[in-house]
């Protein structure tokens, strides 16, 4: 597939509207990016940026994912989830640099950034007719495909909301899912209703 969007600017969280670009899209991948609060990446479709006042970056352009990504792997695509690419968006919180299970580090997951997560999310929902039980995070793949922790190599992001001295458990990560499903859900209904 041809890609030759032109991505939007940067805009605050209140104001994301973009127009985004009719295709085949099946599932969302939500995720951390290890950095701090500014620091973008473009292995994902939207970086939110900033701890309080959220700002979104699209920085890869969806229709890049719109197709078996594994059929022409040299063609540019948003990389951001292991052998769970193709016809899958990526949407990151810009947080968690240093992060480990028990402490989060200096750019912690603020609830500002969940709730952009869950805004960005039940709009792409919405746009693409996704399934909710295919928004998942990136710990509930990693749980999957035996690369579940917070070691090198490893994905656990995002099995923790909050930051716990116990042993990182994969059960987290669905409890972790399943409590972004419900509230994606209840946003969907709200922007339902608003039509």
């Amino acid at each position: 597939m041809h890609c030759d969007h032109v991505l939007p600017p940067p805009v605050r969280l209140p104001n994301w509207s973009p127009a985004l670009p009719p295709g085949d899209l099946r599932a969302i991948w939500l995720h951390w990016t290890g950095g701090g609060y500014e620091q973008i990446f473009p292995a994902y479709h939207f970086c939110l940026a900033g701890a309080d006042d959220v700002v979104v970056h699209a920085t890869h352009d969806l229709c890049a994912n719109m197709r078996d990504v594994r059929a022409d792997p040299a063609a540019p695509y948003a990389a951001h989830t292991a052998g769970r690419n193709s016809y899958a968006i990526g949407l990151a919180a810009c947080a968690m640099e240093g992060a480990t299970p028990a402490a989060f580090g200096p750019a912690p997951l603020t609830g500002a950034q969940c709730e952009a997560l869950i805004v960005v999310c039940a709009r792409l929902v919405r746009t693409y007719a996704i399934p909710l039980a295919a928004v998942r995070t990136h710990a509930e793949a990693a749980c999957e495909d035996g690369y579940f922790g917070a070691a090198q190599d490893q994905r656990w992001d995002i099995a923790r909301i909050h930051p716990a001295p116990q042993p990182l458990a994969a059960s987290e990560a669905t409890a972790a899912g399943n409590w972004f499903r419900d509230r994606i859900a209840a946003a969907v209904e709200h922007f339902e209703s608003r039509r």
